[in-house]
């Protein structure tokens, strides 16, 4: 008698956090493997035989070679977790014997854009922060200064000043066009595990309260706060798609919420859905 063999998952970004925890919970049910540029960024936990090194995304051969490692590998399953990766690995499925973890190409143009993501909202009557280009809010200090496309926290900073905000934008060696600001809203943190089918039903809403953030969330614990899932399924009837998201927002003082970002990908955090069933 043949013995069916587990389904096979590849993430990419297999050095981010949450990676060995994934491995973890994963292992037991299928066979689980990680991609990174940087091999020496993942943690030693994880089996070497299960860890493969692949291109940057802006490399010329990137799509190639994951296409190239998914046939080699056989998979069922590849999981992108890179902002620069999406798009392109998007494109190329029709080229893969696997499926992608994604939301629609449409979405995750729309959300990698911050502006156009948080204009998508305000434009809905849905409650999100105030978000504009550079120089439309400058009245408004302080505020959420942060690149029009970006992850990990990079080149975000909160100023107070026209003389802070001229002197983040010559640090960051970035054109004010590449930048958005946004309003600057106080309470407390969550991201959101967001889950629907292939009928673009939800099946799975799972808040997380951030406890510690470097970047990305380092410690965080699951939640079962209505207000929040009400406030996120809101959002997705709003436009709703396939495949896995995060949606990242304050809960102010008063109970309202504010999404501030929407990630058309699997996020660090996903380890913590997973953990709680």
């Amino acid at each position: 008698m043949q013995i069916k063999r587990k389904p096979r998952v590849l993430f990419t970004g297999g050095g981010g956090a949450g990676s060995e925890a994934l491995n973890r919970l994963l292992s037991p049910n299928y066979e689980v493997y990680f991609a990174d540029a940087d091999l020496n960024s993942v943690k030693p936990d994880i089996n070497s035989e299960k860890c493969h090194e692949i291109p940057m995304a802006n490399d010329p051969h990137f799509v190639t070679s994951i296409v190239s490692l998914s046939k080699k590998l056989k998979l069922d399953l590849l999981v992108p977790t890179v902002d620069e990766e999406l798009l392109l690995l998007r494109d190329a499925e029709d080229t893969m014997d696997c499926r992608i973890l994604l939301p629609p190409k449409d979405f995750i143009s729309l959300h990698l854009d911050k502006l156009k993501s948080a204009q998508c909202l305000i434009n809905a009557g849905l409650p999100a922060p105030r978000t504009s280009i550079v120089g439309e809010m400058q009245e408004e200090f302080p505020f959420i200064l942060k690149p029009r496309t970006g992850r990990g926290s990079r080149n975000v900073s909160i100023v107070s000043s026209k003389h802070e905000l001229d002197a983040q934008l010559l640090l960051s060696r970035m054109e004010a066009s590449k930048f958005v600001v946004q309003e600057l809203v106080h309470g407390q943190e969550y991201t959101v595990m967001m889950v629907a089918n292939a009928e673009k039903k939800l099946r799975a809403v799972v808040p997380v309260l951030v406890g510690n953030k470097k970047g990305i969330t380092i410690e965080a614990e699951t939640v079962n706060d209505k207000e929040i899932i009400c406030a996120c399924t809101k959002i997705h009837e709003l436009n709703p798609v396939s495949g896995y998201y995060n949606i990242q927002l304050i809960k102010e003082a008063d109970g309202s919420v504010k999404p501030f970002e929407i990630n058309p990908r699997v996020s660090t955090t996903a380890c913590l859905g997973l953990a709680a069933g």
